[in-house]
């Protein structure tokens, strides 16, 4: 394969060579190279023999001299220049099998690939890979990798992804640690089939890899409204989550006596759906696995508390209304009260019901233009709205339904701001109205 160059950083070793914006890398010392992980690794020797395709159709044999820290000055479009490798298990809890229909089609691709895994932390199940791949992960070093696991039952692993190949969960990992590469762990806990004494030995086969396992995130089965064909699945109750809080509490005070090191953790929302306060912020240990939900809160929480002494006691009288999703509205309820006793501010937050995937869905970040628009109508005109950019693409204002930012305003009438999820992003545009989306 050949990969089109997008940019050639001026005056760099690229630059100097004739290499130009359009043309194609064809390899690097006879090695193609299908991601930014190729071109990174092939890149660093010092000799260098490029391939290079000009639009024409010429095709320009290039040898580079230079320091092994010395970068080419290549700048591609992307991070993954084949296919992004894709999910193929048909798992009973896959979330992006209850999406409801008549949404961009990039939300339903399921991505399953190992090189997403190491640059931006996605969860993989290790299924689809090939020894291809595996021999790329050893060699390059992949470290960490995070893993979708569930279950260390191979048995129970296999009826819950619909893949046989799921079944080889213990051998994989094992591959993995004594190639010496660290892992973040997954468990997506289903009540009456991965929970219970099913979740006790798999805790216990993965805290038996440590420290290569380093670790363990469990998060609540996911269910919306869209569920038609799929397996019956139930969710966790406030009983039930108050027993897995008592439970996963005591696992981890054990792994932190064994281990200087909580390993396991819980996602913030069995803390919320059991009416309980998270947990300090020592048994986050560093938040290894904030972007899995958990640690959320008390990182809110503590960013928060590290601006009380800058808070003014008065302001001019001013009005807002934050918006968030149901889940939510307890971890901010603390945020908006102490804010509330500057004299002349008033907070109100407004949780929106997720109607549009139904079932449970209550995560800030699945909230829709329609749930918002539903939610503010014409009520709030003329008055200050805060939106989390949570609910935006990555990197514009548009939502999961194509509906923007700016058909907010204007079917609402309201002055909108964003945030993004700091408490000091959060502070400032509540007391002076400054933000960047809406911008």
């Amino acid at each position: 394969m050949k990969v089109v160059i997008k940019e050639v950083i001026q005056d760099s070793i690229a630059d100097q060579v004739g290499i130009e914006a359009g043309d194609y890398l064809v390899s690097i010392n006879g090695n193609t190279i299908s991601d930014m992980l190729d071109y990174q690794f092939y890149s660093q020797d010092d000799e260098l023999l490029l391939e290079i395709e000009k639009p024409g159709g010429d095709i320009w044999e290039v040898e580079i001299e230079k320091d092994c820290s010395d970068e080419l000055g290549i700048i591609f479009d992307g991070v993954v220049y084949d296919r992004i490798k894709v999910c193929k298990n048909h798992c009973l809890f896959c979330f992006i099998d209850q999406m409801p229909p008549g949404m961009r089609k990039t939300l339903y691709v399921k991505d399953d690939d190992y090189r997403y895994s190491f640059l931006y932390g996605n969860y993989i199940t290790l299924t689809n890979l090939k020894e291809s791949d595996w021999e790329k992960i050893i060699t390059m070093r992949l470290s960490p990798l995070y893993v979708s696991v569930h279950t260390t039952n191979g048995e129970l692993r296999r009826e819950m992804m619909n893949n046989p190949r799921a079944g080889n969960i213990k051998a994989d990992l094992k591959r993995l640690t004594e190639a010496g590469i660290e892992i973040h762990t997954q468990i997506v806990l289903c009540p009456e089939i991965n929970d219970g004494e099913e979740l006790i030995t798999t805790i216990e086969d993965l805290a038996g890899l440590y420290p290569a396992v380093q670790s363990i995130g469990i998060v609540p089965v996911g269910l919306t409204g869209y569920r038609d064909r799929l397996p019956e699945l139930q969710r966790f109750n406030p009983e039930q989550s108050k027993n897995l809080v008592a439970f996963i509490e005591q696992k981890q005070k054990y792994y932190r006596h064994k281990f200087n090191h909580g390993l396991v953790y819980l996602a913030d929302e069995f803390y919320i759906k059991a009416g309980l306060s998270v947990p300090p912020t020592d048994y986050y240990d560093d938040f290894v696995q904030i972007e899995n939900g958990i640690g959320l809160v008390r990182n809110l929480w503590d960013e928060f508390e590290e601006l009380l002494s800058e808070l003014p006691a008065k302001i001019e009288e001013r009005e807002v209304f934050m918006v968030t999703g149901r889940s939510a509205a307890p971890a901010l309820q603390p945020i908006v009260e102490r804010l509330n006793e500057i004299e002349g501010l008033f907070v109100t937050l407004l949780p929106v019901d997720n109607l549009y995937f139904g079932g449970g869905v209550s995560v800030t970040g699945l909230l829709t233009g329609h749930d918002i628009l539903k939610a503010l109508g014409r009520n709030y005109a003329g008055k200050r709205v805060i939106i989390p950019e949570i609910v935006f693409q990555q990197g514009n204002t548009t939502l999961l339904d194509d509906i923007t930012l700016q058909d907010i305003k204007q079917k609402t009438e309201a002055y909108i701001y964003t945030v993004d999820g700091s408490a000091g992003a959060l502070v400032e545009a509540i007391l002076y109205g400054n933000n960047s989306l809406s911008e």
